[in-house]
């Protein structure tokens, strides 16, 4: 009988993730509360945060996103248009997989933090750099697991493409793109988090403005409410971009597979 009630609970843990992950965030807050308001080191705690943050939303915080998000979105959109083609044509030609596999290997593995100085030089500090860190950051990541999704593509699915007389350009375009899209929204999932930071890093390094600027300029007033206000509104985009790449995945890559997984 214990068995059969413990059996219940988990699987209704299992079935409210939703729930059991608001009441993991309440818990951290309540003890964050508790000790940020005793603890001096703390500076802060959350019902201060959330009250500064309504406060100096509309003045400070929303224009800054919006500078951010601005850069972020032209960099990135620019790293799925470019990279994605590079990784998939990668894939399918051995010359081009032996000329640029090196470089796009060696620029992932790159800090970006280290090219920062060579993209001031060449784009300036704002606008410009924003893009181009986010197209370093996010682009490299899209085109390796884009590579590695059509290397990983079934032969079989591939001859019956050859079976029915399709040619090269058709055998991509509806064999070895939707068999590579798991790949390519894994790349997309960490380039994302990638590009992201690279932004922020960006910001932080050359006080471009944006939310990166706004962190830096309340760190250096002291101001820890003011500082973590987009430090946590940051954390929750970083939640809605992964939610929203989940969401497209689920409605475009093997759907039976999904509902399955649902059910």
């Amino acid at each position: 009988m214990t068995t059969q009630v413990m059996s219940k609970s988990m699987n209704g843990g299992v079935r409210s993730p939703t729930a059991l992950r608001i009441f993991s965030v309440m818990c951290i807050a309540l003890i964050w509360e508790f000790v940020g308001r005793r603890e001096p080191l703390f500076a802060s705690y959350p019902s201060e945060i959330f009250l500064v943050g309504v406060e100096t939303f509309a003045s400070s915080i929303l224009p800054s996103f919006i500078q951010t998000l601005y850069g972020f979105t032209v960099g990135f959109g620019l790293s799925i248009l470019i990279g994605i083609p590079i990784g998939i044509l990668m894939s399918r030609s051995r010359l081009l997989e032996l000329s640029l596999a090196p470089y796009v290997t060696a620029l992932y593995a790159t800090p970006r933090v280290a090219l920062i100085p060579v993209l001031i030089l060449w784009l300036g500090i704002d606008f410009n750099l924003r893009v181009g860190v986010v197209i370093v950051s996010g682009i490299f990541p899209v085109i390796l697991n884009s590579y590695l999704g059509g290397k990983e593509v079934d032969r079989d699915l591939l001859d019956v493409g050859v079976a029915f007389a399709a040619t090269k350009l058709q055998q991509l375009w509806t064999v070895v793109i939707p068999a590579s899209l798991p790949y390519i929204y894994a790349g997309l999932r960490i380039g994302i988090a990638r590009a992201l930071i690279g932004a922020i890093v960006a910001e932080l390094e050359v006080s471009a403005g944006g939310i990166g600027g706004l962190i830096k300029e309340n760190a250096k007033a002291l101001q820890m409410a003011e500082m973590f206000a987009p430090i946590i509104l940051l954390g929750l985009l970083s939640i809605g971009l992964a939610a929203a790449v989940r969401w497209a995945e689920k409605r475009t890559t093997m759907p039976w597979l999904w509902s399955k997984a649902a059910r």
